[in-house]
């Protein structure tokens, strides 16, 4: 190939690759030709000196670029006669050619069954949120920022002499979760107990990983949250639907069978608001008693319960060891504090410290000790107290809006506490048209339907009011009435 090829080639893309050596660029300009066959098999490259002077190159990049080539097999030099493109068969397979399953995206990139299972979840379960009444968004503007930052500045001022090689996570934050935990929750663990993550949903995706194989079966409540939906299906587990009444998750003898986990939320179902009742959190932990099976509970909204003190976890309940408790801080306190946990059996410690480690590694300390001391200062137990008070507030200013505009459309599902508000649409609604609607007003609800397995779904609203003002709040509902009054 004469040199004024070369140049053609080499010269129209110069100017986008002005941050990387002028001889990385010679050899990928040269190694893409190849591969496509433009610079065909046997084809001799111009010597290093008249390329050099083409394109404006000193000799020793050209020759830098030559060398590369040679090393990785594009090119060889024979002494005497120059350099000559390899004859061997260089043509890329292409995407036609590849046998396992590609995800419909064009890009031609084939991908595990999990990542196609992640795609259908992302594409047929997960609501978009965005805007007013969004569900389980707190009340970031009444977050302490300035008590947080002096905790960030104690962990950055002490954080040399914790021991960081626990993979369990910074003992000090362990410390304070179970003394908070034993205290609020009834939950019975110690620091050793207690495994660290970057939330709830990393926490529970692993134990999943950890407990259950493809094709095992696994209760789940009916309606449930569909990050549960989510991690089980990515894991191909064959989830047994089991439907949620007033008192909660209802077991019976026909659905027991083969199930190796049961994933529930006892304080509080996600996302109907409905307690697990004492007769029923008996029975599911006998059945986990005889069935030698797992119970992960998910302590989702435990701290918000306007009716009293937050109930006894389920954990706390038994002295046998089948219940995994998770739970987490970025609802409670602000997003951005990615911090979750597990409480676990003792036997579970050691191999579950493994696999977090093996697949996720150890979370920041700065984080840690920052959450650590911010509950040791008691700012924590101070935070939870007054957002308990101002979401009470909040829940009567919805549910008062709400009764004075839409009561003819929407019925109040009952709940003890929580961040939003679950509302049974009338008949004649499709929720998710009813949601769709409501994005394009900027208004964050999530369709109700959207949590139910099989042919049970109903159809309802779920409304968040935690981290909107009043104001905001009868923009929201000012905003969805003319949305449901559009529908009619």
């Amino acid at each position: 190939m004469n040199t004024e090829l070369l140049t053609e080639l080499f010269i129209p893309n110069i100017g986008d690759q002005i941050d990387i050596p002028q001889y990385i660029h010679l050899f990928r300009t040269l190694q893409k030709a190849i591969v496509e066959g433009r610079l065909g098999s046997g084809s001799k490259l111009p010597a290093s000196r008249p390329l050099a002077v083409s394109l404006k190159l000193s000799r020793n990049t050209v020759k830098a670029a030559y060398e590369l080539l040679q090393a990785e097999g594009y090119i060889e030099t024979k002494r005497g006669a120059g350099s000559y493109v390899t004859s061997i068969d260089l043509t890329p397979i292409t995407p036609e050619h590849k046998t396992p399953l590609e995800l419909n995206n064009g890009t031609g990139i084939s991908y595990s069954k999990l990542m196609h299972r992640l795609e259908w979840q992302k594409h047929n379960q997960t609501p978009p949120k965005a805007g007013l009444l969004t569900p389980a968004i707190p009340a970031m503007a009444e977050f302490p920022w300035m008590q947080w930052q002096k905790s960030i500045h104690f962990a950055g001022r002490t954080m040399k002499h914790q021991n960081m090689s626990s993979s369990l996570g910074c003992e000090y934050l362990r410390e304070q979760i179970s003394s908070y935990l034993k205290i609020v929750r009834g939950v019975s663990c110690s620091k050793n107990n207690i495994l660290i993550f970057s939330g709830s949903q990393q926490a529970i995706y692993l134990a999943l990983q950890v407990l259950i194989d493809p094709g095992d079966h696994v209760l789940v409540e009916n309606p449930c949250y569909y990050g549960i939906h989510g991690a089980l299906n990515a894991l191909d587990a064959i989830q047994i639907p089991i439907d949620v009444d007033q008192q909660g998750f209802k077991l019976t003898v026909a659905d027991q069978h083969k199930s190796k986990v049961a994933v529930i939320t006892p304080s509080r179902n996600y996302p109907l608001g409905h307690t697990l009742s004492l007769p029923r959190r008996i029975a599911l932990l006998e059945w986990a008693k005889l069935n030698n099976s797992w119970i992960i509970e998910d302590d989702y909204d435990s701290e918000f319960r306007f009716d009293g003190p937050p109930l006894t976890s389920l954990q706390g309940l038994t002295a046998q060891s089948r219940v995994i408790y998770a739970g987490t801080f970025s609802r409670i306190l602000h997003p951005s504090i990615r911090i979750g946990y597990l409480v676990l059996p003792n036997d579970l410690v050691e191999p579950f410290a493994t696999a977090k480690k093996l697949m996720h590694g150890n979370i920041p300390v700065l984080p840690q000790l920052a959450l650590a001391n911010f509950m040791a200062s008691g700012h924590f137990s101070s935070h939870v107290r007054k957002m308990r008070k101002l979401y009470l507030l909040r829940r009567t200013t919805l549910q008062l809006l709400i009764s004075q505009s839409l009561n003819h459309c929407l019925t109040l599902v009952d709940s003890d506490g929580g961040m939003h508000c679950v509302y049974l649409l009338t008949d004649g609604y499709d929720d998710r048209e009813v949601c769709d609607r409501a994005k394009l007003q900027g208004i964050g609800i999530e369709p109700l339907s959207s949590y139910y397995s099989g042919g049970s779904a109903k159809q309802g609203l779920v409304i968040g009011f935690a981290g909107y003002s009043e104001m905001e709040l009868t923009q929201g509902v000012q905003a969805l009435t003319k949305v449901l009054s559009a529908l009619k």
